[in-house]
C-alpha cells in the first residue's frame, strides 16, 4: 500500500486533534482494519503504524493514538486513489520512476530469495575463475614515430635498433605513448590498440618488435616485464562469487519477466529515427 511507518511516526500525531468515527454497519474482515472504497487496509500494516509511533515516543502510546492512525491511514489510501484517479503515476516522473524502481525490486528479491548452493557456487567459479581474479599484467617501452611513409618507416626502424641495444629513445611529442609501468593488458590497449598490443603480448620477456604499422603511425615495443594472472582460490573468493551468482540471477530473472510481460501485452510501436 505504498505507506511509510517512519513517516507516520515523524508527523506528530499526538498533536494533532482530529476527531473521526468509523461508519456503523461495514463490513471488515478480521485481517483489516478498514475498507476504503472496496481496497482493504491490513491489521498488519495499522500494527506496524501504531509500533513506529510507540518508538517515537518512547513513553507508549496515549489514549485516542489508535484512531488517529487509523485515520491517518484512511486518508492516505483516500489520497493515494485520488493520485492514482488523477493518473500522477504516468504523468509524474518521479513517481512514474519510484514505482518501476520498486517493481525492478521485488523482482531482484524474488529471484535471490533462494541461497545458492555449495555446488552451484563452486560450478560457476570453476567457469569463470578468470573473473574473481588479478589479470596479467605487463611493462613495456612504446615508442612511435607519426606518419606511414618510407621515411618514417626508416626512423622506426632505428628506434627499435635502439631498443635491441638497451637504450631508451626520446619518446615522440606528436604520437601518445603507453606508459612504462606494469598494466593490465586491458588498460594496455586502450594506448596502443589492438593491433600493437597483439604483437606485444607475443614477445619474450627482453624481446624487440619490427615496426609495426597502426593508427597512421608506426610502433615498436620493448617488453620489460610480464607478471602472470593471479587467480585466488574459491574459499578466498566464496563471497564475491555467491554475490555474482545472485546477480546474474537476478539479472535473468528480470530479464524473462519483462519477456513474459511483453508476450502477454498488446504492443504497437512507432517508427523512432535513429
Amino acid at each position: 500500500m505504498l505507506l511509510s511507518a517512519g513517516a507516520l511516526a515523524g508527523l506528530g500525531l499526538a498533536a494533532v486533534q482530529l476527531v473521526w468515527r468509523p461508519t456503523p454497519g461495514a463490513a471488515v474482515p478480521g485481517d483489516a482494519v478498514a475498507i476504503v472504497n472496496g481496497v482493504a487496509i491490513a491489521r498488519a500494516d495499522f500494527e506496524q503504524a501504531l509500533a513506529a509511533v510507540a518508538t517515537d515516543r518512547r513513553s507508549g502510546l496515549r489514549a485516542g493514538d489508535a484512531q488517529r492512525v487509523l485515520a491517518r491511514l484512511i486518508d492516505e489510501e483516500l489520497l493515494l486513489q485520488r493520485a492514482l484517479g488523477l493518473g500522477l503515476v504516468r504523468r509524474e516522473p518521479r513517481v512514474r520512476g519510484q514505482l518501476v524502481s520498486t517493481m525492478i525490486d521485488t523482482v531482484l528479491a524474488e529471484a535471490g530469495s533462494r541461497e545458492p548452493s555449495e555446488e552451484e557456487l563452486r560450478t560457476f567459479y570453476d567457469q569463470h575463475a578468470e573473473y574473481f581474479g588479478q589479470p596479467g599484467r605487463i611493462r613495456i617501452v612504446h615508442r612511435a614515430v607519426p606518419g606511414t611513409d618510407g621515411r618514417a618507416r626508416e626512423q622506426a626502424v632505428a628506434l627499435a635498433a635502439a631498443l635491441e641495444r638497451g637504450e631508451t629513445p626520446e619518446a615522440s611529442p606528436n604520437v601518445v605513448t603507453a606508459p612504462e609501468a606494469l598494466l593490465p593488458v586491458a588498460k594496455l590497449e586502450q594506448y596502443l590498440g589492438p593491433t600493437v598490443l597483439e604483437t606485444a603480448l607475443e614477445l619474450p620477456v627482453g624481446g624487440v618488435s619490427q615496426p609495426i604499422a597502426a593508427a597512421g603511425s608506426y610502433h615498436v615495443v620493448r617488453l620489460i616485464e610480464r607478471e602472470p594472472a593471479v587467480v585466488p582460490a574459491f574459499e578466498v573468493v566464496r563471497a564475491a562469487v555467491r554475490a555474482e551468482v545472485v546477480r546474474r540471477r537476478g539479472e535473468t530473472a528480470l530479464r524473462e519477466y519483462l519477456d513474459r510481460l511483453r508476450s502477454q501485452a498488446d504492443i504497437a510501436a512507432g517508427t523512432v529515427l535513429e
